[in-house]
């Protein structure tokens, strides 16, 4: 036998004739065989009038109603006798009384369908046949606002007052069922499900909200600022796609925030409904999202000719397809950056985050640095300068003005000095004031005190005098000083800042500490020829002078003086002036001022200056 769609059929209308009065009979439990009839137990009186009888009750069916009292008490009396239909696990059976209908089957047990607008969207929908199959539990009354509802094989059936009864199953039904049901965000469902969105979607209307469905990203609730937010976006039809997650509620301050194919949207009280796509979005999750410096964003992502940006409430991330999205946080590099214009002004566009450098911070942009010093604030620097000062910045100080440009190049003043950078040499100067009278020495240790080579320059017509010396400097051995390298790699690498300009002398004193660790003679040679060359690149209209090692004639200093030898023929072989010193502490009578084995003290500096003097003025034709 088939199912009736129908409430009432013929056997209960032929019913409605009759007044019949049952008296309930209670049965044993049988087997949940539905064809089996239930026997009436004697010495319970039945009272049926003549001209109908009372459809049996058996098997599962049967069992239910005469076992569960609120079953008797909602759905009265049979009206009609099981209709079945299947076999094996497909098996089942549907009896109509006054008050609803109790539906069996092998893969659901028996259940009660109410009589009312449950009962009736569920025959409307085909009933055990149709989509949703048979019922899994029982009709539940008393829901919010008088609601009911029942929940099926494939999916549930609610009712509310003045909503009506709606279907709700599948992937939509289940995402419902995460928001809490009709108890929850979502309320009752208002209408059924409908399809043809784009890409094979569906949707579902609810009291406070929708529930959006597709193949690529499943069923997730649309409700609220962040729903309102997404219609502006033309929901699935624009950049954002379908929602690929539920809201996330309780994240900081309150705020929530929703996944989409190609974005998110997030919330607070404090900044409303934002949303972030592409890099932008990428960036902010990977600082952190509203946990991170960033916070929420307060504004939508804005294009400006051929960079985006988007402000948040610790700063504003930028973006370009040239740069890369970074952003630049509240704070006094922040602030000066909006100072000057921020991307379309002076700097440009950001090319790193905020980093902590030496006590301070540094960000670099397209056209240079801000570098803050606790004291001295965010300024201007250079790439060139600032990759010189960031090797070590103890040696400047930090910047106490922006750079600026005149006819000699890009100045940058430090705590400590001052610098210039030449585009046309590709050098970084020191701007120490240099003339004719200025001598420029690079050495190491033995200028220190009131040294020989100072000395001996001053009473050869140098009285203005610019001092490189590092202790443990060769032109192999190398220095703590700058950074541990040799004095020819910290020229070349700026780490050495000699002045601009045109000093009447450059004076080399190196090779001592070569000698003490023992350099070879191809290494000294090789580096000594850059060095060299550095320096003629740096000043290619002074006079370069290079000279050789001081030494005694003991056998304690013999390596020091075939440095000597080796590094000052080198030089005659370039044409380079030069100056041996071999032997020069013994000539001068001060063997006995030496400090230790290669240092004199300032009686012996004042014995070799005038010998250094006299040969210094004969090499150089005075």
């Amino acid at each position: 036998m088939g199912f009736s769609k129908k409430g009432s059929g013929p056997l209960r209308r032929r019913l409605l004739g009759f007044v019949v009065t049952v008296l309930m009979v209670q049965a044993a439990p049988l087997p949940a065989l539905p064809a089996q009839a239930l026997p009436a137990r004697a010495g319970l009186p039945t009272t049926v009038q003549a001209e109908a009888s009372t459809p049996p009750l058996s098997g599962a069916i049967g069992h239910l109603y005469n076992t569960s009292a609120w079953a008797r008490s909602v759905l009265l009396r049979p009206t009609s006798t099981e209709e079945c239909s299947g076999t094996g696990t497909n098996r089942g059976c549907v009896q109509r009384f006054a008050g609803g209908d109790i539906a069996w089957s092998v893969r659901t047990g028996a259940r009660v369908v109410v009589d009312g607008p449950v009962r009736t969207s569920w025959w409307e929908a085909d009933g055990p046949p149709g989509f949703l199959g048979y019922p899994s539990t029982d009709t539940k009354n008393g829901l919010r606002n008088g609601g009911s509802k029942q929940s099926f094989e494939r999916g549930a059936i609610t009712y509310a007052p003045g909503i009506g009864a709606q279907r709700t199953n599948g992937s939509i039904h289940l995402a419902w069922g995460r928001s809490g049901f009709e108890s929850g965000f979502l309320g009752y469902p208002v209408t059924g499900e409908s399809t043809g969105l784009r890409d094979g979607g569906g949707w579902q209307a609810f009291e406070r909200g929708f529930i959006v469905w597709s193949p690529a990203t499943g069923a997730h609730p649309s409700m609220g600022a962040i729903r309102e937010r997404w219609r502006q976006a033309r929901m699935e039809e624009g950049e954002l796609g379908y929602p690929s997650s539920d809201e996330a509620v309780g994240l900081k301050n309150g705020g929530a925030s929703q996944q989409y194919q190609h974005g998110i949207i997030t919330w607070s009280p404090a900044t409303g409904a934002r949303a972030l796509t592409g890099a932008i979005r990428s960036y902010w999750s990977a600082t952190g999202g509203q946990n991170g410096a960033l916070g929420y964003p307060v504004g939508e992502e804005v294009r400006q000719d051929n960079f985006v940006y988007q402000n948040f409430q610790g700063g504003t991330v930028y973006w370009s397809a040239a740069t890369g999205a970074h952003s630049t946080t509240h704070g006094d590099v922040h602030n000066r950056y909006v100072s000057l214009g921020g991307a379309a002004g002076q700097l440009g566009l950001p090319l790193t985050d905020k980093l902590p450098r030496a006590g301070g911070l540094v960000q670099q942009f397209v056209n240079g640095w801000l570098v803050w010093g606790p004291a001295t604030g965010a300024r201007i620097v250079g790439h060139p300068t600032y990759k010189v000062w960031s090797v070590n910045p103890g040696e400047f100080g930090w910047p106490v003005r922006d750079t600026w440009s005149d006819g000699r190049g890009a100045h940058v003043a430090f705590q400590k000095l001052e610098t210039i950078w030449n585009d046309t040499t590709g050098e970084l100067y020191s701007a120490e004031a240099v003339d004719a009278s200025t001598v420029v020495f690079l050495g190491d240790s033995q200028l220190d005190m009131d040294s020989w080579g100072e000395q001996g320059a001053r009473a050869a017509g140098y009285p203005s005098q610019v001092i490189r010396s590092f202790g443990g400097i060769g032109y192999v051995s190398g220095s703590p000083a700058v950074g541990g390298g040799s004095a020819t790699d910290a020229l070349a690498q700026d780490r050495i800042l000699l002045p601009q300009g045109n000093p009447g002398l450059v004076v080399v004193t190196l090779g001592g500490n070569d000698a003490r660790i023992g350099a070879t003679d191809a290494a000294i040679l090789s580096q000594a020829n850059r060095l060299w060359d550095e320096l003629r690149r740096k000043y290619p209209r002074s006079t370069i002078l290079i000279n050789g090692v001081l030494s005694r004639y003991d056998a304690s200093h013999a390596q020091r003086r075939w440095v000597d030898g080796l590094v000052t023929r080198e030089a005659a072989l370039r044409g380079w002036p030069r100056i041996s010193m071999a032997g020069t502490a013994t000539i001068a009578g001060a063997t006995a001022n030496y400090l230790d084995g290669a240092h004199m003290n300032q009686t012996g500096h004042n014995k070799v200056a005038p010998l250094y003097a006299s040969a210094l003025r004969y090499v150089l034709g005075k």
